[in-house]
């Protein structure tokens, strides 16, 4: 099980993402695909999404919940109490991480802790502070950047790379 945060779904049912960012996404989702893995959404993380939805909102959410793919977990109390023995340990110095508000930093608690609760090893995220908490937290952590190209996406483009043509002849 892995778990896609707001930054990840955002652009992934962005129909207006295009390029490589839009090859990563779908290669990552098709991998998933075909290794049944299932794709865990925090409801903190489905209500940032959601509330940059706008009138997409219904669609996403019928998209979301009728997949078989994905599953909705609620922050629920297994997952406020792992949040807050996670919180406890951290330093009681400054409500501040790195710049981060700490409404900020507490959502990104919430999410972290109900993907550990709920088995998920990976998640996938483009919120650097997520993704360094993950990592602390003993859970693999992929930013969009680090997703790889599919195969067929790799093909060298010459012109961008100056390298010119193989002559055949």
């Amino acid at each position: 099980m892995v778990v896609f945060d707001s930054s990840v779904l955002v652009p992934l049912f962005d129909l207006r993402v295009k390029g490589e960012l839009r090859l990563r996404l779908d290669g990552l989702v098709a991998e998933l695909k075909k290794t049944r893995t299932k794709i865990l959404i925090p409801t903190p993380a489905l209500t940032e999404f959601m509330a940059k939805a706008d009138k997409a909102r219904d669609e996403y959410h019928q998209r979301l919940t009728q997949s078989a793919h994905f599953k909705i977990e609620p922050f629920g109390l297994r997952a406020a109490m792992e949040c807050a023995l996670l919180l406890g340990e951290k330093s009681h110095g400054t409500k501040r991480n790195e710049g981060a508000t700490w409404a900020k930093v507490k959502f990104d608690w919430q999410i972290a802790a109900t993907a550990k609760v709920a088995g998920a090893r990976t998640i996938y995220s483009d919120d650097a502070d997520l993704v360094r908490l993950a990592r602390r937290l003993n859970l693999q952590a992929f930013r969009l950047n680090d997703l790889p190209l599919p195969d067929a996406a790799r093909q060298t483009d010459w012109v961008r790379d100056n390298t010119p043509p193989q002559d055949e002849g």
